[in-house]
């Protein structure tokens, strides 16, 4: 299990965050491992034979590849590694190979796309800060390179005929990606007068009371407490836990995605969904004008888990179906003229 850097990025995150200024949505963490797996699952299991076999002949190039089926049964190796593989964007924000280079969103290097000799963490191609305000406070536009950018980007290479190596990389980062742009707090932030700058896609609005706890059937990958912010918050709806078996167990309650839904594969599409769905259904009562702490109501709890279960089935069938359209168009591109 590749242990050090599936543990919960948030409590790594609080421990960075007491020597370093974090700027912009960069430290957050769409679902968690959970969530990304879930998603992952979900695609896998609507992928058609072909589509499946050549994303695994791709996700074995990645250097977790081995961690990823550590002690796992032969037969479900290619599952497993699939599911596990959605995690691996965010687990190089911890992993010591890997770096940050300051405001590196608006430096040239923000948009390579090189492949695993690129050691950058890239933590803002997870979100789209698309901007929103409660109370007139001024607004300003979310930067590029982003998730929405990237996705693109991606999507390209898996269609092209270039080097095999590229289009591990940018498929990993893909089965990640497709899952962040559904989680409604990495497509806004709200700018209010308590953040004139934005408040990070949630992240700095703070939460109490006695909401339920996260479920999680593992103990070694639980939160230690209840969420604390409302970015974690919706990470955490569906539960936390590394281990396949809890994850199955979830993909098999979730509801199936809408057919009409499932077919809008532009990432554009997404983000107007994000920004309505984060405006109708994620900044609402109890939670107010400002960074809090608000208090966290059963029926908020309990609407936000439905909803998270929702996005997540969604991205989960637009994942497959996105691959099956780009793994068709390499097929073609590859073809003898």
């Amino acid at each position: 299990m590749d242990q050090p850097f599936a543990m919960r990025a948030r409590w790594v995150a609080v421990c960075i965050g007491c020597s370093s200024v974090v700027l912009g949505n960069e430290a957050s963490f769409a679902w968690n491992d959970f969530g990304h797996m879930e998603v992952a699952r979900v695609a896998y299991r609507q992928l058609k034979p072909t589509a499946r076999k050549r994303a695994i002949e791709l996700l074995k190039r990645n250097p977790r590849y081995p961690n990823w089926i550590l002690g796992t049964k032969t037969a479900e190796r290619e599952r497993v590694a699939f599911m596990r593989a959605a995690t691996w964007a965010d687990s190089i924000k911890q992993d010591p190979d890997y770096k940050d280079t300051g405001d590196e969103q608006h430096m040239p290097m923000a948009d390579q796309n090189l492949g695993y000799s690129d050691k950058l963490r890239h933590k803002y191609w997870h979100f789209v800060d698309q901007p929103f305000s409660p109370d007139g406070t001024p607004l300003v536009q979310a930067p590029a390179p982003n998730a929405a950018t990237q996705v693109a980007t991606f999507l390209s290479t898996l269609t092209s005929t270039v080097d095999d190596d590229l289009k591990s990389y940018d498929l990993a980062w893909l089965l990640h990606l497709v899952g962040d742009l559904h989680q409604p707090l990495h497509c806004v932030s709200r700018f209010d007068h308590n953040d004139p700058a934005g408040d990070r896609g949630g992240n700095n609005v703070k939460i109490t009371g006695n909401h339920h706890p996260v479920p999680c059937d593992d103990p070694r990958f639980c939160p230690f407490d209840p969420p604390d912010e409302l970015h974690a918050f919706w990470d955490d709806a569906t539960g936390a836990s590394y281990a396949i078996a809890e994850v199955e167990t979830a993909v098999r309650a979730l509801p199936t995605a809408d057919r009409q839904a499932t077919g809008k594969i532009d990432p554009a599409e997404w983000l107007k969904e994000g920004l309505d769905l984060a405006q109708r259904s994620v900044y609402i009562g109890p939670i107010g004008v400002g960074d809090g702490p608000f208090t966290i109501d059963a029926k908020y709890q309990d609407d936000a888990t439905a909803l998270a279960k929702q996005r997540i089935a969604l991205a989960g069938a637009r994942l497959a179906s996105m691959l099956e359209d780009a793994f068709a168009k390499e097929a073609k591109a590859k073809a003898p003229k």
